[in-house]
């Protein structure tokens, strides 16, 4: 999955878990309103990292495991698989496996199921999951559900043709229910970010001129867009250096960084001012392109520069 949705998809389910779990229950067999706890998994003995896992509160039981994937990748369901027995190992079934797939590119070979045969064609494992597709939901009930799923709703076939008018609704919801502003904006700027799994930059803007009174969204999302524009012609000016091809990869690489990071540290100038140098050294310092991603996600909702985390 690409980094920058892969973070986004994280943080929402870290910041609405309760939301993603009552959307999501019914779908694996669930009651709704099932109360969940979010899991930090370790699985680094096998080198494996799950994107969300929530533990159910009684009366259900066991976990709730969601993996997003926006690209084809044939290992995706035997992880899934990988997973879910390791799950079951650590911390005790059953664990329902949840494959979010957010654009058809990665639907091939995810079927539901993975099942293991003998030479003589007889099943000896056969482990079923479940797979929503994304640009399959439809808009009204997303719209209905918890305010943590509602980005979901911009990637959704339906949506298409009404971008404007769906973040028009999401703002005047969250506006209606008195969310936070922090929140709000966290939000629209996730929505934001997820758009670019399926629209190009001008489509995604026009959307979000519909937004009424949204200064900081607005100004959140150009500075995303000034920040690795930035970034990106400091990598061309780098890779041209370097006159190769390896270097030019190199250079893309190095421009996508420096984008995250001015990003960052341009949000953080516009809520508290001047960035301490140390605090800048350490952005600097970072060369994950996801933890970028995920600071700058934390920037928009911390209230004291101090809070930040990297």
């Amino acid at each position: 999955m690409t980094k920058p949705f892969d973070t986004t998809l994280k943080d929402l389910l870290n910041v609405f878990a309760v939301d993603w779990a009552d959307w999501l229950g019914p779908e694996i067999g669930l009651s709704a309103k099932i109360e969940v706890e979010p899991l930090d998994v370790d699985l680094s003995t096998v080198q494996m990292s799950a994107d969300k896992v929530f533990r159910l509160k009684a009366p259900a039981e066991g976990l709730m495991h969601i993996e997003p994937q926006a690209s084809r990748d044939n290992s995706f369901p035997g992880r899934l698989l990988q997973y879910n027995a390791l799950l079951d190992a650590r911390y005790g079934n059953p664990v329902y496996s949840v494959a979010l797939l957010l654009r058809p590119a990665a639907e091939p070979g995810v079927t539901g199921v993975v099942s293991r045969c003998r030479l003589d064609g007889t099943e000896y494992l056969r482990f079923e999951y479940t797979v929503i597709k994304v640009w399959a939901l439809h808009v009204e009930p997303l719209m209905a559900s918890g305010i943590g799923a509602l980005p979901l709703v911009l990637l959704s076939d339906e949506a298409e043709g009404q971008l404007g008018t769906l973040v028009d609704r999401i703002d005047a919801r969250l506006r209606a229910e008195q969310v936070s502003n922090a929140d709000r904006v966290f939000l629209l700027t996730c929505g934001y970010i997820l758009l670019g799994l399926r629209y190009d930059g001008e489509e995604i803007r026009n959307a979000y001129t519909r937004v009424r009174g949204m200064k900081e969204s607005s100004t959140y999302q150009a500075i995303l867009e000034e920040g690795r524009a930035e970034g990106e012609l400091k990598g061309r000016e780098e890779g041209e250096l370097k006159g190769r091809e390896e270097g030019r990869e190199e250079g893309q690489s190095i421009g996508l960084l420096k984008g995250e990071q001015n990003s960052l540290l341009m949000i953080l100038r516009d809520r508290f001012g001047d960035v301490p140098t140390e605090v800048e050294s350490r952005i600097r310092a970072v060369t994950e392109a996801a933890r970028l991603q995920h600071a700058i996600l934390r920037a928009i909702r911390i209230s004291a520069i101090d809070d930040l985390e990297l």
